[in-house]
């Protein structure tokens, strides 16, 4: 199989993942092996992951990693899959259905990076300098991207507030996808900061979108996401009277830190789907 792709097996509904900024599929082994029982789980790897260290100059496009998704479907094998998708996984998700409706089943969008309308566009507008005193934008590029080993990696998490929900099997494996040999000894980020921090400084714009999206769509939202906020819940609920949308235990990060319920969402729902 392509190395853009980890499957995970299973038999069934099939179901194409797309992970977050940071996250490598494998981050998500406790997620999608809770849903191979009864779906055939294939991922993509977003192209940070693909050995470039830096993004293109200029501003990134989203949509270059619809197009990537698009690519790749053939690939994997799946035939009109499921699209699952976690915060930048998810947005992209929305953005590939856009583009090709007709190559999936529907959406099963978690946290999706749905951000208000002037925040997408003062972004545009901000000069890439300003941009990179955002908080989330200078913690990325300031984050270590090389440790002695992946004990060390773990150690260095399991102290950052952003990883508490997560337990210590969770946490590991995160660090086991987003670690990889350093050429001169020890371990490096697989997913480099510099894409991290361009990936946060160009979410799209996707209100338009959901506006004309037809596909059955399951919308799913960490109860206290900081991302995907309880005012752009609403929003979307509005814009898509036709999607079904619940609330999660947890943050952002849900998906990892209470993967038993959020994959019961995913599995309840494709059910009624299926009748």
């Amino acid at each position: 199989m392509d190395e853009r792709i980890e499957d995970f097996g299973g038999e069934g509904t099939p179901v194409l993942f797309a992970h977050a900024n940071g996250y490598p599929p494998a981050s998500y082994r406790q997620l999608l092996g809770r849903l191979t029982g009864s779906c055939r789980v294939v991922a993509v790897r977003h192209r940070p992951l693909w050995g470039a260290p830096e993004p293109p100059a200029g501003r990134l496009r989203w949509s270059a990693f619809a197009e990537d998704l698009l690519a790749s479907v053939e690939a994997t094998g799946l035939e009109r899959p499921w699209l699952l998708g976690h915060s930048m996984g998810g947005t992209i998700g929305l953005l590939a259905t856009g583009l090709a409706p007709e190559r999936f089943r529907g959406l099963l969008l978690m946290d999706p990076v749905f951000l208000p309308t002037r925040f997408v566009l003062g972004a545009r507008l901000t000069p890439r300098r300003r941009l990179e005193r955002m908080p989330m934008i200078r913690r990325a590029l300031a984050r270590p991207q090389h440790f002695a080993d992946e004990a060390a990696a773990f150690a260095f998490y399991r102290g950052k507030r952003a990883f508490r929900g997560l337990d210590d099997e969770a946490l590991a494996d995160y660090v086991a996808a987003s670690c990889k040999p350093a050429a001169g000894g020890g371990v490096e980020l697989a997913f480099p900061a510099a894409w991290e921090a361009a990936i946060y400084a160009s979410a799209p714009l996707v209100w338009p979108r959901l506006a004309g999206l037809r596909l059955p769509t399951l919308g799913l939202r960490g109860d206290h996401s900081d991302t995907l906020t309880k005012a752009m819940f609403l929003r979307w609920g509005r814009l898509q009277p036709g999607a079904e949308l619940h609330s999660c235990p947890g943050g952002h990060l849900f998906p990892l830190e209470h993967p038993a319920q959020a994959a019961q969402r995913v599995l309840d729902f494709l059910a009624r789907a299926h009748r």
